[in-house]
């Protein structure tokens, strides 16, 4: 009940505004201070990794549960904007956003002879560094095309029951962390002078820098008093592409109130890990062979919901 309301209000604001990212045209040297909410869903690539590795050790997952859900650090952080100037190129601004995503999720498995109770805590979190310019291709028309350097990592922490024969207990960690350079562009379009409406996009990367990252999964299984291990660990590299969709509408001398809808795909994969899964008799080549493939498969983090809040400029 209490998140319909909240969607409802949501989206009042949305279409009585017209508003996305908290943008507006910045006059003069200035440092806009911004922080936001997200509401919707947040889906981790470790479930489509877990997933695949499952089929190798005769189980089948259901889709994760929990996905939804609102996350209060979106978008927080500052842009210093330095005036170029009154023609085409307008002005210089750097920026630093924080963002971070937390979902509870659960979900059963199917094995020959019984059912996995699962469960577990996902957690991502990325800062992304821009750096661009502001083309005044209009009045009331503009184009910033950014590079962005973005810091992202991933945690998971899972539980796994199995009620059948065997019986078995679990616990699983996966932690994963890159940097990679993006390039993108936002668009902006004022309707009037309180408001503004944007497009704000990410469209290639790696571009010019990434780091080699690191991928590190460990799984601990008991069963009939058997003890298995399961790792893998190796590179881990991203891209992404994004599309928010919004504006912004002006309320004080300084202040706006900003919605956006938000869509994100973000593309991962693992390199060259080392992997092997340990069981009663040795090592098992198939599970050996699931957990590589699970870990070097391309897989995407998705992203999708509505973002709001507010952004104050500071005069300097």
């Amino acid at each position: 009940m209490i998140t319909n309301r909240i969607k409802t209000i949501v989206f009042i604001l949305f279409f009585l505004t017209s508003v996305l990212s908290a943008q507006g045209k910045v006059e003069g040297n200035a440092l806009r201070l911004r922080g936001g909410l997200f509401l919707g869903s947040f889906k981790t690539d470790i479930e489509k990794r877990t997933t695949f590795a499952d089929y190798f050790g005769a189980q089948i997952n259901q889709d994760w549960k929990g996905t939804g859900g609102l996350s209060l650090i979106n978008q927080l952080g500052a842009d210093y904007y330095h005036s170029l100037g009154s023609g085409l190129l307008a002005n210089a601004f750097v920026g630093l956003h924080l963002n971070a995503f937390g979902r509870n999720n659960e979900w059963r498995s199917i094995y020959p002879a019984g059912i996995g109770i699962k469960d577990g805590r996902s957690g991502l979190g990325f800062s992304d560094i821009n750096l661009g310019v502001t083309l005044n291709v209009l009045p009331n028309f503009r184009i910033l095309p950014k590079y962005v350097l973005r810091t992202m990592s991933q945690n998971f922490d899972g539980t796994y029951l199995g009620a059948g024969n065997p019986v078995f207990y679990g616990t699983q960690n996966v932690a994963t962390r890159a940097m990679s350079g993006l390039l993108g562009a936002s668009f902006e379009y004022d309707l009037n002078a309180d408001v503004t409406l944007f497009a704000d996009m990410l469209v290639y990367g790696p571009f010019l820098f990434r780091t080699k990252g690191e991928y590190n999964s460990e799984m601990i299984t008991i069963s009939n008093g058997a003890v298995g291990y399961a790792f893998s660990n190796g590179g881990y590299v991203f891209s992404s592409q994004k599309l928010s969709l919004g504006g912004s509408y002006k309320i004080g001398q300084n202040l706006r109130l900003f919605a956006s809808l938000d869509q994100e795909r973000i593309q991962t994969k693992g390199e060259s890990p080392l992997s092997f899964v340990i069981g009663s008799n040795g090592i098992s080549e198939i599970a050996t062979l699931g957990q590589y493939l699970s870990t070097t498969n391309e897989e995407r983090i998705k992203i999708s919901g509505i973002k709001f809040g507010v952004t104050y400029d500071i005069g300097m």
